[in-house]
């Protein structure tokens, strides 16, 4: 699979309660989108095949596994929680100047 074009989020009952229980919100995960992310490849055997790494507009690190869906332009966040120390590292190099 290649990488990604993500322009926009799905967002269901089901992924914003996952997001709610790691205290974000829709409105963080969409605001990822307006700076500079990175994608990776997601862990093998793991859901969603596709990890953003970036910023919401407070500046917090957030990482959203994302899954597919017949859009290829729109993504479907499975949960998102705030970046793990190891994590950090991945955001865009002008991104970890902050």
């Amino acid at each position: 699979m290649s990488r990604p074009y993500v322009e926009d989020f799905a967002f269901d009952e089901e992924n914003e309660d996952e997001m709610a229980e790691h205290g974000i919100s829709p409105v963080q995960v969409l605001q990822v989108l307006d700076a500079p992310y990175q994608i990776r490849k997601n862990r093998r055997e793991r859901r969603a095949p596709f990890l953003i790494i970036g910023r919401d507009r407070q500046d917090q690190c957030i990482a959203i596994p994302i899954e597919p869906t017949r859009d290829p332009a729109m993504w479907r966040p499975v949960t998102a929680w705030y970046c793990k120390a190891h994590e950090w590292g991945w955001l865009p190099d002008d991104d970890r100047r902050r």
